[in-house]
């Protein structure tokens, strides 16, 4: 049986934009609008081809971009932090464009990175008005499971001022508090531009 959460959205509107936490599955969700005619955007890959272009390395596949930004507590975050937003915001303006002058009957969905709502008010708010931005939403017994991948597979994070390291702590210690903070931090930014809020039990299953 199809799940109901995609069949709903893929019978209702035409673009589409996913966000929410990474690692959460939008990637997933987005690859099968693509099995239904969706042409895709796929803001992870757009971001790492600027990085990989960047950096000078011939094939992506030989560099981990979660691993390039690295953890909060690394000397060399803050500078890669920057280039992924810079990025970021070039890739989201690109898709903007893109939406403005497409075809209203082309089927569209976004995979945008768990750090868009970061590019700023007024593209969030213009993703808005030209697509449906549906938010996958984590709940909070689920936190811990998301910090752990988050260690095991670091995946590109924009932290901001989120992560602050406490004296008596250690930097895994202030990683794992800080990134609760973040959580709860992001979830309000992604409610804020949804028009949709899906609960983690129905995206998840």
């Amino acid at each position: 049986m199809e799940n109901t959460f995609i069949y709903e959205i893929s019978n209702s509107y035409r673009w589409i934009t996913l966000t929410g936490m990474s690692g959460l599955g939008k990637s997933y969700w987005s690859n099968v609008l693509a099995t239904k005619g969706y042409k895709r955007f796929c803001c992870d890959d757009m971001i790492e081809d600027r990085i990989v272009k960047l950096i000078k390395i011939p094939d992506k596949k030989e560099i981990d971009i979660g691993k390039w930004m690295g953890f909060p507590f690394e000397k060399k975050y803050r500078r890669n932090e920057n280039i992924y937003l810079t990025f970021e915001i070039e890739v989201l303006r690109e898709i903007i464009s893109y939406l403005q002058t497409a075809d209203p009957s082309e089927k569209i969905v976004i995979d945008t990175t768990g750090s868009a709502p970061y590019s700023g008010d007024d593209i969030m708010k213009r993703l808005k008005a030209l697509s449906c931005i549906v938010h996958l939403s984590v709940s909070q017994d689920h936190h811990m499971e998301m910090l752990e991948k988050y260690i095991n597979n670091p995946r590109p994070v924009l932290w901001g001022d989120l992560y602050v390291k406490k004296s008596f702590e250690t930097e895994k210690e202030a990683l794992a508090r800080s990134y609760e903070a973040l959580l709860v931090h992001r979830e309000k930014l992604y409610k804020k531009y949804a028009h949709h809020s899906i609960p983690y039990s129905a995206h998840r299953t």
